[in-house]
């Protein structure tokens, strides 16, 4: 094997609806693998969705080019973001139609020697599936997060003839993937209890999908928002409904030292918490909108603890994607949820942050760190070793490539 482009010059395609400039975390890293790959030497195709995953996504060619790695665009039903279940479905049917009409159209044109899908839309597997046949290659199948699963945990789905159509087409999905990668240990264990057979599993770990490295806590984001000298617990991302974020409400209310809690981005639940914010009138929480890249590496840097939240009975369906760049950046992180989840076997095994299953441990948690800065730092300190040593974009790019050689040197 050539060790400087172990791809060999192989094709691949990859199929999925988000995709950078979208801002879907699943997306973003799915963008960051593919030019990974392609750095490998692997030549990479990408059929994608315009970018829709917000009302105001920004613009973007229906052809790309870049070296080893050709991103065409699709449409996606004519909508951009997700403001319900309808307009989500509308835009999912619309990508799935024009993404099989981009593969047909390909199929004529092109050979591929393995096909890869991440989950979404949540059935985007099946395109993978006929893929696989109308190319006569692998199929691999990158599970980020596992429908209708987590819509029945969180109560938007009830079992019924729904689920358990989409359960076959899991089951349909599952047996015809060559390898399916999944984000962490408690993932597999998950998909093994639901009859998929371990040999063919693989876990491989996000990871932080910009430049982050530690900076200095006072920074041109701290200054920029006031931030002064406060402790600041920070959460950045999605306020969706699995994100149990109500306790760090309910933390801010019983706190009284000077403490900022810290809000950025969107989501379902972000209404919901305001409301109750200004109902409770804490003056100690603040609400940012999503903030530009440029500012990442400050933002995280301005904190002194940074959330990451999982409603418990999503233990083994997701794992958050901002856990990764938090611990690049050296911060240390308090785990929202349940000790058994995938973020927080990481802060427990390598000591680089807490666990809160309850909202009063969330408030007792916080209470002793705000006076406990030496333990905060510490926390910090072994949170960028372990992503160093563990989770790098290198090292997980390396375990893609072996996985797509292994399935691709199989007869």
């Amino acid at each position: 094997m050539d060790t400087n482009h172990p791809g060999k010059g192989r094709r691949i395609l990859v199929i999925n609806q988000y995709f950078a400039p979208d801002t879907a975390a699943s997306g973003l890293v799915l963008a960051s693998l593919c030019e990974g790959l392609a750095q490998q030497g692997f030549q990479v195709a990408v059929i994608c969705g315009f970018p829709c995953y917000t009302e105001d996504a920004p613009e973007a060619p229906a052809v790309e080019t870049k070296p080893g790695l050709t991103i065409y665009r699709v449409g996606t039903g004519g909508v951009k973001g997700r403001s319900g279940i309808r307009t989500r479905f509308q835009g999912y049917i619309g990508f799935m139609l024009a993404a099989w009409s981009k593969i047909q159209r390909l199929s004529a044109q092109e050979h591929f020697d393995a096909v890869i899908t991440a989950t979404n839309p949540p059935f985007v597997g099946l395109l993978g599936v006929m893929a696989r046949h109308r190319f006569n290659c692998p199929f691999v199948y990158i599970l980020h997060d596992l429908h209708p699963d987590i819509l029945v945990k969180t109560g938007r789905l009830h079992p019924g003839l729904i689920t358990r159509l989409w359960d076959r087409l899991n089951k349909l999905i599952f047996d015809s993937a060559a390898v399916i990668v999944v984000l962490g240990d408690r993932m597999r264990e998950y998909l093994q209890g639901k009859g998929v057979v371990g040999e063919k599993i693989e876990a491989i770990h996000n990871w932080s999908i910009q430049d982050i490295s530690p900076h200095h806590r006072i920074n041109p984001f701290r200054k920029a928002h006031d931030l002064g000298e406060r402790f600041v617990v920070l959460y950045a991302g999605n306020m969706g409904i699995s994100h149990n974020l109500e306790y760090l409400i309910e933390a801010a209310s019983k706190i009284e030292e000077d403490v900022l809690f810290l809000f950025v981005g969107t989501g379902e639940k972000k209404a919901e918490l305001q409301a109750t914010v200004q109902k409770r009138g804490l003056a100690n929480v603040m609400f940012l909108p999503y903030q530009p890249d440029a500012v990442l590496n400050d933002m995280l840097a301005a904190a002194d603890v940074c959330v990451v939240a999982l409603e418990p009975e999503l233990t083994g369906l997701a794992v958050p994607s901002k856990t990764y760049p938090i611990l690049a950046s050296g911060r240390p992180i308090l785990v929202i949820g349940s000790p058994d989840n995938e973020a927080a076997q990481i802060v427990r095994q390598w000591g680089c942050g807490w666990v809160a299953a309850t909202p009063g441990q969330t408030s007792e948690a916080l209470k002793r760190l705000v006076v406990s800065p030496e333990e905060v730092s510490r926390a910090g300190e072994n949170a960028v070793q372990v992503y160093q040593q563990n989770f790098s974009r290198e090292k997980a790019i390396a375990r893609y490539v072996k996985v797509l050689n292994t399935v691709l040197d199989k007869p």
